[in-house]
């Protein structure tokens, strides 16, 4: 096997060919997905690493990767053999990567990346950073020549995500575009991000792990609109349902001669932060075109979900809630009988016990089933050559999800499995409080993610401690898991509307010992209108019981409690008519009020 230093160093050959210092190879595709199809895993190849964020950077003598707090305790671990330095984002002191190369190159050197693989966004931040010392920038592909064994671009079939699950057809979605369109007046939208698309052309497919999504742009005008993606993987019956609803299906490989060929005087709308800078080009270059940066039309759209859509994904919710219950009787079976249980039996438990409920179409992420110090790790997976095994003591954290065809679900609870330290007692009742802050908040009109954060966070923040990530984010319709343009983080500053979904999941994680964590999903609900304008609430969605053995009764005030029985009652009242048997009498026991 070709080690990482040598790759790299192929990689510096092709760079002096090139006539470029320094090379950027980010954690990213044409259409800045979050989870990559492997053919487009270039910095895994090329680093070692193989978390889901990361920006390695190569220069003639020196490597680094960049990635967040998330991410530090695997990625030391992962380039531990090799020379590449890790850089910990957001960590006082540490450059960004256009930073380091800033202060790394001498001036008037060349910086090279493949264009497509980074946003306008980030380039024209790069290109502010280089100003002082004249750096240049190459649009250049670098590693298509030195990547033996590259894996196709994936081509799964295509299928109809029916009106009765999204709630509206794509001829109407494409006039909600149209209007938005009209009010930033524009003419048109290139939309590149896999998730808008399938929303958009209500298409589905199975071309990257975990996500339903597939490779694939679409352009809307006000008198057409175009599908470019790999026509032999699109059934007669899809042809016919886009064709019907005023959509032209176009090969994947022609996005590029359609920009270059565009005739008559256009506004192109563009959202910088997930269009690649390779198409953004050929725009500019078209002298017909017109290039104006905005927000993206279906990103906001698809954010606030329809009442079709809400009803289903309560409806995959129960389904997910009653597959948790069926795994965690199980579980609790194979333990008390002495069985061995590792965390790579949890994966393949939850991952069986979730097939077996309708629609299901997978997992919605891998599952991070992880006992004890190795759940300090915030997305840790384990392996079977790695995996630990299971004891009657401690915390196993799970944080898992499905993908159905009502909705996607995303859950993690934090199982006691025995015997608990003070210390971790009192952080798992920290954790829950962060949680409960959050979930029973009340806010006016215009708070963003970025003006509720804090009140999850404050309840971690008054024992000295944080979490490395933000308190939640979007969820997608029967797509991504991780959906924008909402999130809560303290940065955030999408205005929070009804009808959106998010996930409320505060945690602590100390290295070597513990990793907690409790997420729900939330829906975005009015709540009273008065003098002062309207206020809003979270109505909690996910159903599934909070382990009550970790709590620190003392620690929780009267309102905690009273929160925590009503949701437990909730849960009760959603899964029960699915239940029976065991399964029935252990949510009655795990859902029984608490008191002190």
């Amino acid at each position: 096997m070709i080690s990482v230093n040598e790759r790299l160093a192929g990689l510096r050959r092709k760079m002096k060919e090139n006539g470029v210092q320094a090379c950027i190879i980010p954690s990213s595709d044409p259409h800045m997905s979050e989870y990559l199809p492997d053919h487009w895993k270039a910095r895994s190849y090329f680093s070692g690493f193989d978390g889901s964020a990361g920006t390695l950077v190569v220069t003639e003598k020196e490597s680094g990767l960049w990635t967040d707090g998330r991410y530090f305790i695997q990625a030391a671990h992962q380039l531990a053999d090799s020379e590449i330095e890790l850089y910990r984002m957001a960590v006082k002191g540490v450059p960004t990567y256009t930073e380091f190369l800033a202060d790394k190159l001498g001036d008037g050197e060349t910086v090279g990346f493949d264009g497509k693989m980074l946003p306008v966004s980030s380039v024209q931040e790069m290109e502010e950073k280089f100003k002082e010392k004249k750096l240049k920038i190459k649009s250049v592909d670098l590693i298509r020549d030195i990547w033996p064994g590259r894996p196709e671009i994936p081509a799964s079939e295509v299928f109809v995500h029916d009106a009765k699950y999204a709630g509206y057809t794509c001829k109407e979605k494409l006039e909600q575009v149209r209007s938005e369109l009209k009010k930033q007046k524009a003419d048109g939208e290139i939309i590149a991000k896999l998730d808008c698309v399938a929303w958009l052309m209500n298409i589905r497919a199975d071309d990257i792990e975990y996500n339903p999504l597939a490779v694939s742009y679409a352009a809307v005008y006000m008198d057409s609109a175009y599908l470019f993606i790999n026509t032999k993987r699109v059934p007669a019956e899809v042809m016919a349902y886009l064709k019907e609803n005023g959509v032209t299906v176009r090969k994947y490989e022609e996005i590029d001669a359609a920009l270059k060929d565009i005739d008559t005087k256009k506004t192109i709308l563009i959202d910088p932060s997930s269009f690649n800078y390779e198409l953004y080009l050929l725009l500019k270059q078209n002298q017909n075109v017109t290039v104006q940066e905005g927000t993206d039309t279906v990103t906001g759209l698809k954010g606030v979900k329809n009442e079709t859509e809400i009803k289903n994904i309560v409806e995959a919710h129960v389904k997910d809630g009653c597959a948790m219950v069926k795994f965690r009787v199980k579980l609790e079976e194979m333990m008390k009988n002495g069985e061995t249980v590792t965390e790579c039996t949890v994966c393949d438990m939850l991952r069986e016990y979730r097939a077996k409920q309708p629609n299901n179409k997978g997992e919605s992420f891998g599952t991070i089933a992880a006992y004890k110090g190795n759940a300090a790790m915030m997305h840790y997976e384990p392996n079977p050559d790695t995996c630990s095994t299971i004891q009657n003591e401690g915390f196993l954290l799970i944080d898992s999800g499905g993908q159905y065809l009502e909705g996607t679900t995303d859950i993690t609870r934090t199982f006691v499995m025995g015997p608990l330290t003070q210390e971790e007692k009192e952080h798992y009742t920290y954790v829950l409080k962060a949680h409960i802050a959050l979930a029973s908040a009340v806010f006016l009109e215009g708070c963003t993610g970025g003006n509720v954060d804090i009140l999850s966070r404050e309840q971690v923040w008054k024992h000295g401690i944080d979490y490395r990530c933000g308190t939640g984010h979007g969820v997608g319709m029967f797509g991504g898991v991780h959906e924008g343009p909402q999130n809560l983080r303290i940065n955030n500053h999408v205005v929070l509307k009804k009808g959106m979904t998010i996930t409320n999941e505060p945690g602590i994680y100390e290295e070597g010992k513990h990793g907690i964590r409790t997420e729900n999903i939330m829906l975005v609900t009015e709540d009273r209108n008065t003098e002062y304008g309207q206020f809003y609430r979270f109505d909690i969605i996910t159903y599934f019981p909070i382990d009550t053995a970790g709590i620190v009764i003392d620690l929780m005030s009267d309102d905690d409690l009273e929160w925590l029985n009503h949701y437990h009652q909730l849960v009760y009242d959603k899964l029960s008519p699915q239940l029976a048997g065991k399964e029935l009498a252990w949510l009655k026991e795990h859902t029984a009020p608490i008191g002190r």
